[in-house]
């Protein structure tokens, strides 16, 4: 978090701190303060056809980024360290991503592609490019990886956004059609020599439906088949669907038979035979079955009826005006189809129609033979389905008692089920459909070099039924430049030589490995998911020993394993194998769990990345909970990497990384787009038109609340909002002490630290020493000093450089030493004055004809554990003839011995030898006094020498000696978690800050108070909720100002928390 500026926004939330007690302190008039901005700027692409500008925290300090009228500039994403922009530059129908200098300057063009996206250690860019994420190095602009989209998935990604923690990728991605996988495995990935072979398997359920069916019913409509016929109208239309969603360009239609003898109209046939409808839709067939008038039962004759006849009529009917035919289509690609169902075989030639008895035959020998009718289907490609509808055993008339069924399926590659029920005629027809015959044959296409042998080469077998193929691979010389990602085969099935409407495919990748390393080949399926839950999926893994001329087996080992749960997505599998002579062979693939919905859909995908390699894909949007569920694009992620903000078609919603706890945060109606997370987490911008239809940035905070106009520019649309980080140096200064005898040397302490969002890259400090000051000596935790400045280097956010001047004073008066740095984006925080006191030079009484001497202290009040007290003495020779022996005897203050240091002294500082002063000399002596101790009371001594003294008064000096010893208490001494004691202090240094915090648990930040002029505060200070129970003390220590030791108060006992208020709790 931003110490510096959001310290005040958690201390009110907290509701606990520091802001009471330091308003109170202010005057009543105070000069204002410039403004504190939030260390980032904001980048938008404003205007059309667009440039790249950028404002301040506040949306003010506009400036221009890049500058072409002609070409419009977009999608703007700052570098992490924030010396750099990426952004897309639009032209015609192409873009290219552009790299620059944070203000424009010194563009390069990186490459063709939008969307840019910076890596979190700001190496690698993210783009779309050919609707799939790429993965770019910055230096060169070399493609590093892709983020493939799922083969079962047709559609393009957008929007990439990577994590903090730079292991994801979030994205959006907008699927326009699922191919769902029907070959198991569906992915196989192989690592092999460049010559080597292996073997692998394809199982494919064939299609249960044929391509692009066009299916006729025929029914008899007789008086016996009055029940089926009326279990197919009501039911047809389930079996219809279900072929319908299999092959969407399925075509249906209806026509009926009857017997000879019950005649044929001269127009439509009927009720012989009669076209009811023609090949159409579901939908329109469904609405000709809703009318039983359209399937009228009638006599039917003799036992046997004659759909021989209408099989004729189907086959060969033309249309008068076209002469083209009038059922079935002559396209190549369909599979024509009538499904048979009746209870009675069909008349053929030789039989004849008595016309006495059935006097509307058209004529005593109407019927076809079968050779005849074999013709007819087989000349037009038709498949034949007999569905028999099973009658008492008595009944001895069936559809197939001539076996006319069972020819003419085996000529026509047709089926004929077994019998059904009346009221189960339906199922006996879909059993039909879905059991005629197909071939299938594989067909691989792979780089040059590489083939795949199949065994069988085709196989023949009945609708929704398995057939395993073995498959060969082999490669033979290759340039060994061949890149790994080219070796892929795709392997893609036919039924009957037609494409299937969904592809069967399957998908063989290879990577070379070196000639005597082992082959490992990882087979991996490909499940549904319909609740969009992990899904048990399997996957097999088999090495063999490449130096080994039998292809001995080896048992690989995996990252994952078989039959685990795996999400909805991508998940990478990996095996290793080590053979007899240590070498390791090693091969990926992955596993693929879908979910089988249809239609459009716009999701939030994650990336997860293991180095450069894609480990995993998963569909975030699946975990999201309504109201914030599907229809989700442009993804960013919160600072942290814990969150995700996005939008969902009118609202933003955030939400955890895992998916959960997704909630809206923006009212909804105008759409928001285009969010981003501030990089200090305290807000989310993003655009939106407003009441003029402009397009404006606006932000609102992560937890939901009315959204707030940040950015617009009079009628020019602004869009896209974009974070670039800032570095914020703070330059803070101390002297101890701050008060130091002439000739008297103290350390001026200056502390240089990064508040903001991004690295310093160099930092400059200017040092300027005022004429009273001699500089001893600088020294610096970072970088390099001179007596005029710093060079303290790269300061990373949250970094401090410390750097000590040690000075002496050689004017006495107050000496203002300052500190500067460049002027950033809180430039009033990038000087300092320290001022330090020299005190008048110490001169003894200048009495003629006398030894005297005089004595000071610095500082004058100290404080326990704080700095030391200088006590100097000054001595002078004011006889006119040399002085010997002269020595000054010292009485100190018992609580402060032993003394520290000592100059001209004995190491116990109790006398201090002078030797011989020659008339008018003077010489000073110092004693250095620990502050440890609590004290009021007085420092001194005399001077002692052999010669002439006429005043024995001024040999005597002494001072007063004060140190404070600060005190803190907490108020009451008890209370549960959640509460809020009084803190208060006394005997602190005046104007000091001090830091507060607890010896345990959790401590608010910055816990920084500001002590009155009386040496006192008074503050709350927060015990947090769930915080640790038990015995704690409040602690104090010096931020700036005069030291001192660290002042802990009496035990605090922290209590668990309960409904009495604090204090019921303390009360006994």
């Amino acid at each position: 978090m931003n110490v510096k500026h959001l310290a005040l926004v958690v201390i009110l939330l907290a509701g606990l701190l520091l802001a009471g007690p330091l308003l109170a302190d202010r005057p009543t008039t105070a000069t204002a303060q410039p403004e504190v901005l939030a260390p980032y700027r904001i980048a938008v692409s404003r205007g059309s056809p667009g440039d790249i500008w950028s404002t301040d925290a506040n949306g003010g300090d506009p400036r221009q980024i890049t500058n072409t009228p002609d070409e419009s500039e977009t999608d703007p994403a700052y570098s992490p360290d924030g010396t750099r922009i990426a952004f897309n530059r639009s032209f015609g129908d192409g873009s290219d991503v552009i790299v620059a200098n944070a203000d424009g300057s010194d563009e390069r063009f990186l490459r063709f592609g939008r969307h840019p996206s910076w890596s979190p250690d700001g190496s690698m860019i993210a783009l779309i490019a050919g609707g799939v994420i790429r993965v770019i190095r910055v230096s060169d602009g070399v493609e590093l990886t892709t983020i493939p989209r799922p083969r079962h998935l047709i559609g393009q990604d957008e929007q990439p956004t990577w994590s903090p923690t730079g292991d994801v990728i979030a994205f959006g991605r907008r699927t326009g059609i699922l191919s769902p996988p029907h070959v198991q495995p569906y992915v196989v990935g192989a690592s092999t020599s460049g010559t080597g072979t292996f073997t692998t398997t394809a199982t494919v359920r064939t299609p249960f439906v044929p391509a692009r069916p066009e299916i006729m019913f025929l029914l008899d409509t007789t008086f016996s088949m009055d029940g089926p016929v009326g279990s197919v109208r009501t039911n047809i239309g389930k079996v219809m669907e279900r072929i319908a969603t299999a092959e969407p360009e399925a075509l249906f239609g209806i026509a009926t038979y009857q017997d000879a003898s019950d005649g044929e109209d001269p127009v439509d046939g009927a009720p012989r035979y009669k076209l009811v409808q023609n090949l159409t839709t579901r939908d329109v067939l469904q609405t000709v079955l809703d009318n039983p008038e359209n399937l009228p039962i009638g006599d039917g004759g003799d036992l046997p009826e004659d759909w021989f006849n209408a099989l004729h009529r189907l086959a060969r009917d033309r249309d008068p005006l076209t002469g083209g035919y009038v059922t079935f289509s002559e396209d190549e690609g369909v599979t024509r189809i009538i499904v048979l169902a009746g209870d009675a075989a069909s008349h053929n030639s030789p039989d004849t129609c008595n016309t006495t008895w059935y006097p509307k035959c058209p004529s005593a020998t109407p019927y076809w033979t079968e050779k005849e009718i074999t013709s007819d289907l087989t000349d037009r490609g038709i498949h034949l389905v007999g569905v028999p509808v099973a009658r008492d055993p008595s009944y001895e008339e069936k559809l197939d008692s001539r076996l006319q069924v069972t020819r003419l399926a085996a000529a026509t590659d047709g089926v004929l089920v077994d019998g059904y029920e009346p009221d189960q005629i339906v199922a006996g027809i879909e059993q039909g459909i879905t059991r005629l015959p197909v071939t299938v044959t594989p067909e691989a296409t792979c780089p040059p070099g590489v083939s795949v042998q199949f065994t069988p080469p085709t196989a023949r077998a009945a609708g929704d039924t398995d057939v395993t193929f073995t498959e060969t691979v082999t490669l033979g010389e290759a340039p060994t430049s061949r890149a790994a990602v080219d070796l892929e085969c795709q392997v893609r099935f036919r039924f009957d030589g037609k494409e299937p409407a969904e592809r069967y495919e399957q998908f063989i990748d290879i990577s070379l490995a070196g000639a005597a390393l082992p082959t490992v080949v990882v087979n991996a399926n490909a499940a549904p998911s319909p609740d969009r839950a992990p899904v048990p999926v399997t996957f097999t893994a088999t090495a063999t020993d490449a130096t080994d001329a039998t292809g001995a087996p080896l048992t690989p080992s995996c990252d994952a394993t078989s039959g685990a749960l795996f999400p909805v997505g991508l998940t990478t599998v990996t095996c290793t194998v080590t053979d007899s002579a240590g070498r390791t062979g090693r091969a990926s693939s992955v596993i693929t769990v879908y979910v089988p919905e249809r239609g459009e859909t716009d999701d939030i995908w994650l990336a997860r990345l293991d180095g450069t390699d894609v480990a995993q894909q998963i569909n975030l949007s699946y975990s999201f909970a309504t109201p914030c569920a599907r229809r989700d694009t442009s993804p960013a992620w919160s600072p942290d990497g814990n969150r995700l903000v996005y939008r969902h078609g009118d609202v933003l919603c955030v939400a955890d990384a895992t998916g959960a706890n997704a909630t809206p945060i923006t009212p909804g109606g105008e759409p928001p787009d285009e969010p981003a997370w501030s990089p200090d987490g305290a807000l989310i911008a993003f655009s939106m038109s407003d009441a003029d239809e402009f397009r404006r940035v606006w932000t609102v905070p992560p937890g939901g609340g009315t959204p707030a106009r940040l950015i617009s520019f009079t009628e020019e649309d602004v869009d896209r909002p974009a974070f670039q980080r800032l570095p914020d140096l703070v330059l803070t200064g101390s002297v101890s002490p701050a008060a130091v005898p002439f000739g008297g040397t103290t350390s001026v302490r200056l502390r240089v630290t990064n508040r903001g969002l991004a690295p310093a890259q160099t930092t400059d400090l200017a040092l300027t020493v005022p004429a009273g000051l001699r500089v001893d000596a600088v020294t610096t935790t970072a970088g390099t000093c001179t007596t005029t400045g710093c060079a303290l280097g790269r300061l990373a956010p949250n970094q401090t450089a410390e750097i000590r001047v040690a000075v002496t004073g050689i004017a006495a008066g107050q000496q203002v030493f300052r500190a500067a740095l460049p002027p950033d984006v809180n430039p009033a925080d990038n000087r300092v004055d320290v001022p330090v006191t020299v005190a008048e030079e110490i001169r003894p009484p200048a009495n003629p004809g006398s030894l005297s001497m005089a004595v000071a202290l610095l500082p004058q009040e100290g404080y326990v554990g704080g700095d030391d007290l200088v006590l100097s003495f000054r001595v002078r020779n004011g006889a006119p003839v040399p002085m010997t022996d002269v020595r000054v005897v010292t009485s100190l203050p018992p609580q402060l011995l032993p003394v520290t240091s000592v100059a001209g002294c004995a190491v116990d500082g109790a006398t201090c030898p002078i030797g011989t002063l020659a008339p008018g000399q003077e010489a000073e002596v110092r004693v250095t006094l620990p502050a440890k101790a609590a004290v009021d009371s007085t420092a001194g001594g005399s001077v002692l020498g052999t010669g002439p003294d006429s005043n024995a008064a001024d040999n005597t000096a002494a001072t007063p000696v004060l140190v404070r010893q600060p005190e803190i208490t907490v108020d009451p001494g008890i209370g549960p978690t959640g509460f809020v004691p009084r803190a208060t202090g006394k005997s602190f240094p005046p104007g000091a800050t001090v830091k507060l915090a607890w010896t345990l648990g959790i401590s608010s930040t910055p816990g920084e108070v500001v002590v009155r002029a009386d040496g006192t505060f008074d503050t709350q200070f927060l015990v947090f909720h769930n915080d640790r129970i038990g015995p704690r003390q409040l602690e104090a220590t010096p931020v700036a100002g005069p030291l001192f030791g660290a002042v802990r108060s009496e035990d605090f006992l922290v209590v668990p928390r309960t409904l009495q208020p604090p204090d019921f709790a303390t009360r006994e």
